[in-house]
């Protein structure tokens, strides 16, 4: 038996049985299942998980405001934010997630090994969602698009800092964690604590914690997501929420609207000029491909070898001036394309690259 806090603990649990093993993968899909879902929050269950954290972090009785979308909850918390920032108030957020779980894992983690906490924590996040790979930073890329001929870049970064949501589907695999150590572990735990943590992944949306004021999102309508879990969809929004706000997505990347409902074979060459983000840039020459590219827009042809010439296309279609090397098959008459770094003078040079440094000259066999 081991003290800690003044509560007896058992000896810590080292290892799982069989059959505790195959049940975390009905634990994570579980919790997927809960966090990828479109139907409509429960509002009841989620204002009393709500209430009941603010109550145990001493701000009972809490003004709580649904919405139907983070779109439509923006300005009343750029208002708030706003109102914080004029009276100085430093209160900004609480993240009533984080206070809820960080003790409740460390409670757990008591009793539970580190190795095998480690091991339970790998095997939940197998085939899980990642932060990096869902949608808020797509939100969040769209807030910074409309609001940024109105305040300044650094301004709408604090806004994003200051106002950003506890994403529920974020926190659906601490979650899992934590349900699989009660629940298939045995191990004690804090009843509010936990009580707090199941509602608001289970019945709320985003939700944005201020004092006083709590403002819950309720859920999308339509997400659809590739292999990766990252927003995905062709010709028609892949978020998508009751009040018809949604966002159109490549693979994770934000798409405008125009984009988005065209099919990726309809895009057009001259969006590159036009576009300033980076990677959706990026996307769009992926997608088109230096073979169009080349054809729709202007090129300046800096030498040419044998069968090669290499293309200069114009300065403004990406971050650094794209360098093409286009290739003719002598035999068949087809044209390849490849870009090389900018860096290089002559097709020779550039054919010299992308064999890995062997000299042409060198070569026994030209292909």
């Amino acid at each position: 038996m081991n003290l800690w806090g003044g509560v007896m603990w058992q000896t810590k649990i080292e290892k799982l049985t069989p059959e505790q093993k195959s049940l975390i993968p009905i634990y994570r899909e579980k919790w997927q299942k809960i966090a990828l879902s479109t139907q409509p929050i429960n509002r009841q269950k989620a204002a009393e998980g709500i209430q009941l954290a603010y109550t145990l972090m001493g701000d009972p009785n809490p003004k709580i405001m649904f919405y139907d979308s983070p779109h439509a909850a923006f300005e009343i918390l750029l208002q708030k934010i706003w109102q914080r920032w004029e009276s100085k108030d430093d209160y900004g957020h609480r993240h009533i997630f984080k206070d809820m779980w960080e003790p409740l894992r460390k409670e757990l983690e008591m009793q539970v090994s580190d190795k095998l906490c480690t091991e339970i924590d790998g095997q939940i996040g197998e085939g899980s969602l990642q932060p990096n790979q869902l949608w808020s930073h797509i939100l969040y890329s769209q807030i910074e698009e409309e609001w940024q001929d109105i305040i300044s870049e650094v301004s709408v970064k604090l806004l994003c800092i200051w106002s950003y949501p506890i994403p529920t589907e974020l926190w659906s695999s601490y979650v899992c964690w934590i349900d699989f150590c009660i629940s298939v572990l045995n191990c004690n735990y804090n009843w509010d604590n936990w009580r707090v943590l199941e509602s608001i992944v289970k019945y709320c949306g985003w939700i944005y914690p201020l004092r006083n004021i709590c403002i819950v999102c309720d859920r999308p309508r339509k997400l659809l997501l590739d292999a990766q879990y990252r927003p995905h969809a062709l010709e028609q929004p892949a978020i998508e929420f009751v009040d018809g706000y949604n966002l159109y997505a490549y693979h994770g990347v934000r798409l405008p609207e125009v984009y988005g409902k065209s099919n990726p074979q309809e895009w057009r060459s001259k969006w590159i000029l036009t576009t300033k983000n980076a990677e959706l840039r990026r996307v769009l020459i992926q997608e088109i491909g230096y073979e169009r590219i080349c054809q729709d827009l202007q090129t300046i042809e800096i030498d040419n070898w044998q069968e090669y010439t290499l293309l200069r296309i114009d300065e403004e279609a990406d971050i650094e001036p794209i360098f093409i090397l286009k290739m003719v098959c002598p035999s068949t008459g087809n044209i390849h394309t490849l870009r090389v770094p900018p860096d290089v003078n002559s097709a020779k040079e550039a054919v010299k690259w992308i064999n890995w440094g062997i000299d042409p000259e060198d070569f026994s066999v030209q292909t």
